[in-house]
């Protein structure tokens, strides 16, 4: 029998220590458990309120739409659309004020244009003038030609003319990037002697 009392106390020690264990595993289980309902519970919380203040803000909005007047409205897109179409013209918009603000800064004072013709879509100028001599004439295309807002410039046509002048044509044509500049902005780099 003593050998039956011992196995009983062995099997009862066994059984006191898996109790302790499982006790203690149960505990943390327990914790972990409490742990993620609370963390799920602020999170449905948390959810909840940004979900009503999204919708009292939304009702905000609403209201401000309403109570604004849909003619406004109207008319707030029609001015976006006008200033858009009108960026766009200005954007393509050929400033031939341009040339003649460079014509004005590079016209020597002895000289004197009588013809002006324009085409705005091959930067070109063709202009009959008159002068006094033919150093006069020179240093006039001598003038043009420095100007770096000018290509190229061609004259010829010589003539003397019933005042005794010395009549000429000239032709003048400008970089693209003139006609394309905003007035304002241009500012005349070559000026008469």
């Amino acid at each position: 029998m003593p050998d039956l009392l011992a196995r009983k106390e062995a099997v009862a020690s066994k059984i006191v220590s898996i109790r302790q264990e499982s006790s203690l595993l149960f505990f943390v289980a327990l914790l972990l458990f409490l742990a993620a309902s609370s963390a799920y519970g602020g999170l449905f919380l948390l959810t909840t309120a940004q979900a009503s203040t999204r919708d009292e803000l939304t009702v905000q909005i609403q209201e401000k739409e309403n109570n604004l007047r849909p003619e406004l409205i109207e008319q707030i897109y029609a001015l976006e659309n006008r200033l858009k179409n009108i960026g766009t013209l200005l954007n393509r918009h050929t400033f031939s004020s341009n040339a003649f603000r460079i014509l004005e800064a590079a016209t020597h004072p002895q000289v004197r244009f009588t013809n002006f013709g324009f085409n705005p879509e091959s930067y070109k100028v063709e202009m009959s003038g008159e002068t006094i001599s033919y150093a006069v004439l020179a240093r006039q295309v001598n003038i043009l030609e420095r100007d770096p807002q000018i290509e190229r410039v061609e004259f010829g046509g010589l003539t003397l003319t019933g005042n005794n002048l010395l009549g000429f044509r000239v032709t003048i044509i400008f970089r693209s990037a003139l006609l394309q500049i905003r007035p304002e902005s241009v500012v005349a780099t070559s000026t008469a002697p």
